[in-house]
């Protein structure tokens, strides 16, 4: 083959490449549905679309959404859209980083701790599979890891929570409660040991104003020993111990109650025999909707909750008409129903009872101040109780009455000292709780001596303050001026100045403030009184909100969770508190 045959044969393969390359693109392009509406082999423009509708020549180099617009505005036709092609989506398996991980571990971790499962429960089958469904990528640690993970929680916010208990400058007042332990025996001097312990650990132990207990032995001998040992090593004067309320009234409640056992026992049975029936309960259900009644589902008290003693009397004496009318069909039911005097007795007993079980819901509270309202509704309860010993309309229940009150009032020393300068501090009460002559200067002597220690504590730039009106402070301003000795250049006087508590009892009581706001607003009028509140008015009437979070533990230790040791049971419980009221979860700056 010649040279020149072999160029000829080249470029005859080379026009065939390319004729096969434009048929391909020309078939590619040509697979579009807008095709069907452009001639591409008009012999009049070969090779330029042209609209097959209206002859419309577009130029070579228009595009596919330059023709669709046309055939849409000039002949309102509508080109499908062509599917995307199928993106396949492999799902990566790949364990997570470690970031990543340790959020999950700590998500499980507080879904763990808020709703006391068992540790086990990440080696459970089903929860695995769940959980590999919702992420496939997460590898769910054992429940060894997991208790190391709830330490390290229980850790981390106990440091967080310690760090904010640092910028405290006020007192600090506190509940205890206490476990009974195996190993260390449930003595004052060993509970005493175990606050000291964890208030040195907060450096609180200076700090401390009062610690609110129930009224066990070992309670009050722990008071004891905290107050002494505060007072030599701390020269803490402040401190004191503080009984609570809610158990003082528990404890008068039940020393009465002991008068009207047994109609008390009747009832129980009575309640008891209807709850656990399912016909008897649909029956006085209907019964209660034909007498236009509320049904309240029967409920038996608890012996450590007089309260619910209290509820389960209201509940018979509101249902009283549906109960005898069920009690007329079957004979089981009427065999426990009280007699017309028995009717009587528990009917003069919620009259008795209903100021007392307002009270103690009230001061169980730990969202708002409380000690400042103890001797108000105790004061009140008294009152009622000795209006229902001497009233003379044919009152039965006197003696319950009388009982009760004579419980109390073992208890009104010690109520009387606890709460005298948080009762003067109440813009709502002031002296108003006390009775004239004696007691009211009593008690200003005892808020004047506290006041005076507040008033050497303060610093000087803030002891210095003067007590009198900005307009007073410019007129001595203008009298060293003009040589004119002025009383703010006078050296303080040794003798505590108590114009700020004479003024401040000046003051008309205001029932309808809230006592916290009322001293931020007026903190610059009285600054050491104003302190003073701060500390005093903080305290806990009651121990209910520290014996709630160890009624938990109830729910915490249980049969599939009776190997836990002290320190993870603590951990659990306390984190749990935290948890749920948002407690220590901040990462602090230190």
């Amino acid at each position: 083959m010649s040279l020149d045959d072999a160029f000829n044969f080249v470029d005859l393969e080379s026009d065939d490449i390319l004729d096969n390359i434009l048929h391909t693109e020309e078939s590619s392009r040509k697979t579009l549905p807008l095709w069907n509406y452009v001639d591409c082999k008009s012999p009049a423009h070969p090779g330029v679309p042209v609209c097959k509708r209206c002859n419309y020549v577009f130029s070579i180099k228009s595009s596919n959404t330059t023709i669709e617009r046309h055939l849409l505005n000039k002949h309102n036709i509508i080109i499908p859209k062509v599917r995307k092609q199928t993106t396949l989506n492999f799902k990566c398996t790949d364990p997570w980083p470690t970031k990543e991980k340790l959020v999950r571990d700590k998500a499980v971790v507080i879904w763990i701790i808020d709703n006391q499962q068992p540790f086990s429960v990440v080696e459970n089958e089903k929860f695995i599979e769940m959980m590999h469904i919702f992420d496939p990528r997460y590898k769910i640690p054992d429940r060894h890891q997991i208790k190391e993970m709830i330490i390290d929680e229980f850790n981390e916010r106990r440091s967080n929570i310690g760090y904010d208990l640092q910028k405290i400058s006020s007192k600090v007042s506190f509940t205890a409660d206490m476990w009974t332990s195996t190993i260390i025996r449930h003595t004052g001097i060993n509970m005493a040991a175990a606050i000291t312990n964890v208030l040195n650990e907060f450096n609180l132990a200076g700090k401390a104003l009062a610690l609110t207990t129930d009224n066990e032995s070992a309670m009050l001998v722990c008071g004891r020993k905290l107050s002494e040992e505060f007072e030599k090593e701390l020269n803490n004067l402040t401190f004191s111990h503080y009984r609570c309320s809610a158990h003082i009234l528990n404890l008068a409640v039940k020393q009465g109650m002991e008068i009207v056992d047994q109609e008390i026992v009747e009832v129980r049975q009575l309640m008891s025999k209807i709850k656990n029936s399912v016909l008897l309960c649909d029956e006085l259900r209907e019964l209660c909707v034909i007498e236009k009644l509320e049904y309240l589902r029967p409920e038996i008290d608890i012996e450590t909750r007089w309260n619910s003693t209290y509820y389960m009397l209201c509940k018979l004496q509101r249902m009283e008409t549906a109960l005898k009318m069920l009690a007329v069909k079957h004979d089981s039911v009427c065999e426990l129903m009280p007699d017309v005097e028995a009717w009587t007795k528990i009917k003069e007993t919620v009259i008795i009872l209903e100021p007392l079980e307002r009270a103690t819901k009230n001061l169980s509270g730990s969202l708002y101040p409380t000690i400042a309202d103890v001797r108000f509704y105790f004061n009140e309860i008294r009152d009622h109780l000795k209006y229902c010993v001497e009233r003379e309309d044919g009152f039965g229940q006197y003696m319950l009455a009388a009982s009760i009150n004579e419980k109390l009032k073992e208890y009104w020393l010690i109520i009387d000292n606890n709460t005298t300068i948080s009762s003067i501090l109440d813009p709502r009460n002031k002296i108003s709780l006390f009775e004239p002559g004696e007691p009211t200067t009593n008690a200003i002597a005892v808020l004047r001596e506290q006041f005076s220690f507040y008033l050497s504590q303060k610093p000087q730039s803030q002891a210095s303050l003067p007590s009198t009106s900005s307009r007073e402070y410019f007129r001595q301003l203008k009298k060293c001026r003009i040589g004119v000795t002025a009383e703010t250049t006078l050296p303080p006087s040794p003798s505590p100045d108590f114009a700020e508590i004479e003024r401040y009892l000046a003051l008309p009581c205001d029932e309808n403030v809230e006592a916290l706001l009322w001293w931020q607003a007026h903190s610059t009028e009285f600054p050491v009184l104003s302190l003073m509140a701060k500390d005093y008015l903080a305290i806990q009437s009651t121990s209910v909100a520290c014996e709630q979070a160890f009624s938990v533990a109830g729910n915490t230790i249980t049969k599939v969770r009776n190997r836990l040791c002290p320190e993870t049971a603590r951990a659990s419980l306390c984190t749990k508190s935290w948890i749920e009221n948002n407690i220590g979860e901040q990462i602090r700056l230190k």
